[in-house]
């Protein structure tokens, strides 16, 4: 009866377990940083806003009436994707189509780039005067040769040279022929760079400054000092440089620079230092194609860019 009694009580307990464990119900954890941002609350002002804001910063210039109204409609109707951000972003950094007043947004884009360049580090020098400046090396050409003056011949050329390469880094951007990194060592090395920055010390230093956006070490300013000012081979970012040119291009080839562009986006159109995370996401793509537009396409189409 013991036995019988003690094999009723395991039975009912196995019994009571299996209800209670069917009857037990499933509960869905969700985390909240893996749920989709919600775009359907996005207003259509607050998308035109985006819109003016890509067409400002990329080519210079507000969006038509037109141009707010289809950009608009096709993020709507994308349901503001990444996709069909980075496509109208990529429209107006690469299009070559003809366009009133633009030629093309391709032209407007390097144009863009072009100014912020020479803001950066011309001080906002203006065309006519770089032209002026040829004009002025021209004349003096042709007095030299005039005079027999070899010398200061070759020497007016090679400024000339400096100053034509400034005027053509904006044409060679918008053909792909030569890239943003050219743009960069033509603004540095002509006089108008000289003259902001007088003398090879400070020279050095605003060539650290702009380009890898901070100050040289002082085994660096060392080494950059000499090259620049007493042309003495030293090596310098892994590269042996004995002149000014060759100290510029190291400088645009080098790693730090890549890593710098980087940073140096991201202030301009977030305001913000860029993360160690998205630095070291950008970096590679970037140090192999050296196109800005990688850079400037990965920010663009963020919410934090749009304000979504």
């Amino acid at each position: 009866m013991d036995i019988l009694n003690r094999w009723q009580i395991k039975l009912g307990c196995l019994l009571l377990l299996i209800l209670v464990s069917g009857c037990t119900s499933t509960e869905n954890i969700q985390v909240g940083d893996n749920q989709p941002p919600g775009y359907k609350g996005v207003s259509t002002l607050r998308i035109e806003n985006y819109v003016q804001r890509m067409f400002i910063d990329l080519i210079g210039r507000e969006a038509t009436d037109i141009e707010r109204i289809a950009f608009t409609n096709q993020l709507k109707k994308a349901e503001l994707h990444d996709s069909c951000r980075l496509r109208l972003v990529e429209l107006l950094m690469n299009d070559t189509t003809f366009r009133v007043g633009d030629s093309s947004y391709r032209h407007a884009f390097a144009q863009r780039i072009y100014n912020i360049s020479k803001a950066r580090f011309l001080e906002g020098a203006s065309d006519p005067d770089i032209a002026q400046f040829i004009g002025n090396l021209n004349f003096a050409i042709t007095v030299s040769r005039l005079n027999g003056d070899s010398i200061n011949v070759y020497r007016y050329i090679d400024l000339r040279k400096k100053y034509v390469n400034v005027l053509n880094s904006r044409s060679a951007l918008r053909n792909n022929s030569k890239d943003y990194r050219n743009m960069c060592a033509a603004m540095m090395n002509n006089s108008i760079y000289d003259g902001i920055n007088m003398n090879s010390f400070n020279f050095v230093n605003a060539v650290f400054d702009n380009c890898l956006l901070r100050k040289p070490t002082k085994d660096e300013f060392d080494r950059a000092y000499a090259i620049i000012e007493r042309n003495m081979p030293k090596e310098l970012f892994q590269v042996v440089s004995s002149n000014k040119d060759e100290f510029c291009d190291a400088v645009v080839n080098s790693d730090a620079f890549h890593e710098a562009q980087i940073r140096w986006f991201y202030f301009v159109l977030v305001q913000r230092e860029a993360t160690t995370a998205e630095v070291s996401r950008l970096f590679p793509l970037f140090y192999s194609n050296h196109r800005i537009e990688t850079i400037i396409s990965s920010i663009v189409i963020t919410d934090e860019y749009a304000q979504f």
